[in-house]
Order: C-alpha cells, then structure tokens, then sequence
C-alpha cells in the first residue's frame, strides 16, 4: 500500500542540517540506526533516553526538541481533519444541487496553504467536477436515446440515483483512506484543476 508522504520529519531535517547521515546520528547519539530510521519515517515524539540523546547532539533543550515533533504532529491532525470535512462536504449534493462542487470547492480554496490538504483537496474536487460533467451529459442524452428502446421505464431516475450511490461509494471508500492515512485515491489521468 503506497502511503503519501507529504509530511516532514523533524529530525530527518535537523540531521540534514548538521550535515549528518542516518548512520553517522546513530554513532553520534549511542542510538540504533533502527531507531533512528523509525523517529524519521513515524515522526513520533522521542521520550526518554531517545530524546536526551537527540536534544543533547543537536544542542537544544529537549523540551524545545519535543515541542518541535508535537507542533508537527498537530499541523499534520489538522491537514488530515481538513481532508476529511473536504471529503464528506460532498455528500450536501443530497441537499443542494451542485453541493458537491460549491461546498467541497470553498472549503479546498480556503485550505490550500498546505500541500497535503492542496493536493488531496484537487483531486476529490477535481473527481467531482468530472462526475458532475459525465451525469450531466448522461442526463441531457438519455432522453434522447434510450426513451424510444425503452418506453415508460423511468430510466432518468434509475440513472441519477446508481449514479448518487456510486458517488456515496466513492466518499466512503476516500473516507476509509483517509482513516488509514493512505492519500493515494482518485489519482484521475483527466485534471480539470
């Protein structure tokens, strides 16, 4: 499973900033490598042992270095808090004809000042710009075609409720996603924005 990778490790940037590798952090510290690969991957907060170690090569108070992986863990809860009401605003279509461009559209424009929620925000607008676009001209063509093959079947109405419970499918399935902090969904060959 890829998972996107947009956050950044704080202690992968401050070890770059000191000019170290992994390895040369590991003997420096007296920590694993194993470790060390883990803090930077996870971006969890070093306790303990771990964190002295850390706060004492990279000279800083170890409150302060502590602080520096909560703030990023906050920042990244609230990309993906921001992800997810982006996500489940496209269910006001239920209500609202074209709620689920409006409300997902303002919601992604007023957000766009992190990269995750930027890229992540595109793609389910972008999904729903075109879902709108193909039910769209399925509604115009219908009556056209498929009336006389097909005399008195409410066909329009078939039509927009499968296509309202694929789209409730998609929500759910990029809800889940999201869950699992998995942002690989609705990758589209066709971008509208």
């Amino acid at each position: 499973m890829f998972k996107y990778t947009f956050f950044v490790s704080i202690l992968k940037s401050i070890r770059e900033q000191k000019g170290y590798t992994q390895n040369d952090l590991a003997a420096k510290t007296g920590l694993s490598l194993r470790t060390i690969q883990r803090l930077e991957n996870t971006n969890k907060v070093p306790k303990g042992f771990t964190l002295s170690a850390l706060a004492e090569e990279f000279n800083m108070d170890p409150s302060a270095l502590q602080a520096k992986f909560i703030n990023t863990k906050r920042s990244r809860d609230s990309e993906i808090t921001t992800i997810r009401i982006i996500n489940l605003s496209v269910l006001s279509f239920l209500g609202i004809p074209f709620g689920n461009l409006i409300l997902p559209l303002i919601l992604w424009r007023s957000n766009r000042d992190s990269q995750l929620v930027d890229d992540v925000g595109r793609r389910i607008v972008n999904f729903q710009i075109l879902f709108t676009l193909i039910l769209s001209l399925l509604l115009i063509l219908l009556p056209f075609t498929v009336a006389k093959l097909f005399p008195g079947i409410p066909l329009i109405l078939i039509s927009v409720l499968l296509a309202y419970l694929f789209n409730i499918v998609v929500i759910i399935r990029t809800a889940i996603k999201i869950q699992h902090q998995d942002f690989d969904f609705l990758n589209l060959p066709l971008r509208l924005i």
